[in-house]
């Protein structure tokens, strides 16, 4: 017996497999920035008016994870400035809960192949 177009079968396999991996990564992406990178990110922040810390946010789309502070100010907190050192927030938040990622998107696969 010949399974006809097993070809088509095996592309079809492959592209549902590509969406579920495409689908835990959007799920535990996005999780990972509201619950671990900004909070993270705003605890260590420093504090003046709290509009620097407020403005620290993040995205998600199919290619990239952004993780920004929108206030006016915050280049210049981030990187310093001739009269004022430099207070990194967002790079030490994302490298000290980098490895959450991973743990999370292995945790959206499982679940999703239950």
């Amino acid at each position: 017996m010949t399974i006809k177009r097993i070809d088509v079968m095996i592309r079809r396999a492959k592209d549902i497999r590509t969406a579920m991996e495409q689908d835990a990564f959007m799920g535990a992406a996005e999780d990972w920035v509201e619950q671990d990178v900004v909070p993270a990110a705003r605890s260590i922040a420093p504090v003046a008016s709290g509009e620097f810390r407020d403005s620290i946010g993040g995205a998600v789309n199919q290619n990239q994870i952004s993780i920004y502070a929108d206030a006016p100010h915050s280049k210049w907190v981030e990187e310093g400035t001739s009269k004022m050192p430099a207070r990194p927030t967002i790079k030490p938040a994302i490298q000290k809960m980098r490895s959450k990622l991973l743990a999370r998107v292995r945790a959206k696969l499982r679940e999703m192949t239950k």
